[in-house]
């Protein structure tokens, strides 16, 4: 494993011990993903600062509230992280209670759009993509309204960012969809997150389809690849890299065999789709930290700071939304 990917992983791994802290019984998968805004943003985790986040966020919600539960580690961190944590979480919650807006029992999956737009977009445009959001999610819905839960409000939201309109969303979206749903099973809604996600890209159809589905496959020949559910969404963030499927699924298996060694990473912890999911993570994390060329572009003109904030903000959504689906689904 090359350096930077090995110092990576080892300061991944001191975080989630950090994190891990008091929450000893909440889903490895989520105290891991906490853990990663932390690596990812260079910084140690500060265990009384967390400890001062969560008593915000006691004050200001109450006990049945979407952030207090799998929400409440990942909004803790964020708030950890920023400036000024009350003001950052007063912040959130506005964005949510415009997006929630409508909704009959709006899910934990809406907070994390909430945090998703807060976090991508300034202050004086987020109304109107929280409106874009919510059109085009309808739009997607009305389209496929047994696929499409409040899970899929955060992959809009971030089409939206790139400057997507939301009928150019959802027919992208469908597009997309359509060439990649016969690769998984049917009635699976991952070929919908998938889309979703390549929508990002300027690149044509064909090929984002042809790079996804090679990555997979090329995982999949290495013994280290995914289960085909929501999980497998994460090889679509790559799809902004100019890399040999080849050469990135021998990485990711290589930090595959190395946190299967660690703890929390085994049968007993996140098990194997998932620990793959993190693998793939800290690789395309990495790679994207040492200037390998990100191609393709998004469908707007925006710079590639931001273009790589989103795909950042876009792991947190895929890793949240395989614990938390796997215990809600909403058709909201």
């Amino acid at each position: 494993m090359r350096q930077s990917l090995q110092a990576r992983c080892e300061a991944q791994i001191l975080n989630e011990a950090t994190v891990k802290t008091g929450h000893s019984f909440e889903y490895e998968s989520l105290i891991k993903l906490a853990a990663l805004e932390y690596t990812n943003a260079g910084r140690a985790v500060d265990a009384d600062r967390l400890k001062e986040c969560k008593q915000i966020i006691k004050d200001e919600v109450g006990i049945f509230s979407n952030f207090r539960g799998h929400m409440q580690y990942l909004v803790q961190v964020k708030m950890a992280l920023s400036d000024d944590p009350r003001a950052y979480f007063e912040g959130v919650l506005g964005v949510y209670d415009q997006l929630k807006a409508g909704m009959f029992v709006p899910g934990e999956l809406v907070a994390m759009a909430a945090m998703t737009i807060y976090d991508n977009c300034p202050s004086e445009a987020r109304a109107e993509v929280v409106a874009k959001t919510r059109d085009a999610y309808a739009m997607i819905k009305e389209q496929h309204p047994f696929l499409t839960g409040e899970e899929d409000m955060a992959l809009i939201a971030l089409m939206i960012m790139a400057g997507i309109d939301p009928s150019q969303a959802a027919a992208k979206a469908e597009e997309l969809y359509v060439m990649l749903k016969d690769s998984f099973l049917p009635g699976s809604d991952t070929p919908q997150a998938v889309a979703m996600i390549l929508a990002l890209y300027d690149k044509p159809a064909a090929q984002k389809v042809a790079d996804y589905l090679a990555l997979f496959n090329a995982c999949k020949e290495a013994g280290h690849a995914t289960s085909r559910d929501k999980a497998a969404a994460i090889y679509a963030a790559f799809a902004g890299m100019d890399a040999d499927p080849a050469e990135l699924a021998a990485e990711i298996g290589e930090v595959d065999d190395w946190l299967k060694k660690q703890k929390g990473y085994g049968a007993f912890g996140t098990g194997a789709s998932v620990r793959r999911v993190f693998a793939a993570t800290y690789v395309l994390e990495d790679r994207k930290d040492g200037s390998a060329a990100l191609v393709g572009g998004t469908t707007s003109a925006v710079t590639q700071a931001i273009v790589e904030e989103l795909l950042l903000i876009l792991i947190a959504i895929i890793l949240a939304s395989i614990v938390i689906s796997t215990t809600s689904h909403s058709n909201n």
